[in-house]
């Protein structure tokens, strides 16, 4: 990923919030398949509790995003934008 010199860290977490995405779509889709394989067969982007744990790393991400955004607003560092979290 090339980062231009005044990215800011808000932009930076951002960037990681929308690109983790597809870690979390895999993750959904072992879950998924893993629920409907009722005879083991089926081959898995990853292991089921590592799918839990990029999920609940997802969650993580945005918590850090929403609160570090607010952080910024209170402090008046900017720009903001609706972002990773919709807000």
């Amino acid at each position: 990923m090339k980062i231009e010199q005044n990215t800011s860290p808000m932009r930076l977490l951002e960037m990681l919030v929308d690109r983790f995405g597809i870690f979390e779509a895999a993750a959904s889709t072992t879950i998924t398949l893993a629920r409907l394989d009722t005879e083991g067969e089926a081959e898995l982007p990853m292991e089921g509790a590592v799918a839990e744990a990029v999920l609940e790393f997802g969650d993580d991400l945005r918590l850090a995003f929403h609160v570090a955004r607010e952080w910024a607003r209170e402090h008046e560092v900017g720009p903001f934008r609706a972002g990773a979290d919709g807000a």
